[in-house]
């Protein structure tokens, strides 16, 4: 069935279409470990500078080329996986991807990227890529990679209508905000009877220290008198 996105802000009708021509030539545009791994390092530093209108004007062949590549693949990973990027400059990479989504899910790399651009958008984004997604439901749900992101990104319930979705997705934010909280409360409890336990430890070993000071006071005293019962 079709998709309503009323309610959702934007449409999938109202983001820019990557041209289609410019397909990658080895001459010219070849994605090399030493540049990935560059390009890694600048945007986990956030420095993406003039790169990011690089990254949002190119063709729809070069965006599958870089997203499935395996090599640039992991410099487009880390561009929309950075803390240090804003999510305004992710949006606007992923509003000029999401039409060749459908070829990216179904691939080893390309896959992870897709699960990455889910991950860093908005309800808005979702949507628009949960629209994609959809119109090739049966391809992706029969390939080995797509049926993972199908899955990871809870297309399932997107299908079933907005609404329900949208709650899906609260109730996923919860539960892993509820977990973090868990885990920080745990490791500071612990961190606290570790604290404690070297507070302890520091103490016994004052107390132990001015045990031993005391019995050597004790012996020398003796002896000193020893001695002068002697004299």
């Amino acid at each position: 069935g079709v998709v309503s996105t009323q309610g959702t802000g934007e449409k999938l009708e109202s983001y820019k279409k990557p041209t289609q021509s410019g397909k990658p030539r080895r001459d010219r545009f070849e994605a090399t470990l030493a540049g990935s791994l560059l390009l890694q390092g600048l945007f986990k530093l956030g420095l993406v500078g003039k790169l990011e209108e690089g990254l949002c004007s190119l063709s729809e062949d070069h965006i599958v080329y870089l997203c499935t590549n395996p090599q640039s693949s992991h410099a487009i990973q880390a561009f929309l996986t950075s803390a240090a990027i804003s999510s305004s400059v992710k949006h606007r990479f992923i509003k000029t991807s999401v039409f060749v989504l459908d070829k990216l899910v179904m691939t080893p790399s390309g896959s992870r990227i897709v699960e990455a651009m889910w991950a860093a958008s908005s309800n808005e984004l979702k949507s628009a890529i949960g629209q994609v997604l959809l119109s090739k439901e049966q391809a992706i749900k029969d390939n080995t990679y797509g049926s993972i992101v199908w899955k990871n990104c809870n297309l399932k319930a997107f299908k079933l209508g907005v609404n329900s979705w949208e709650e899906a997705e609260r109730m996923k934010k919860k539960k892993v905000e509820s977990f973090e909280k868990l885990i920080g409360d745990k490791n500071e409890k612990e961190e606290t009877l570790d604290s404690i336990q070297i507070s302890n430890g520091n103490e016994g070993k004052v107390g132990g220290d001015h045990s031993e000071d005391v019995k050597a006071r004790d012996i020398r005293q003796a002896k000193k008198s020893k001695k002068q019962r002697k004299g």
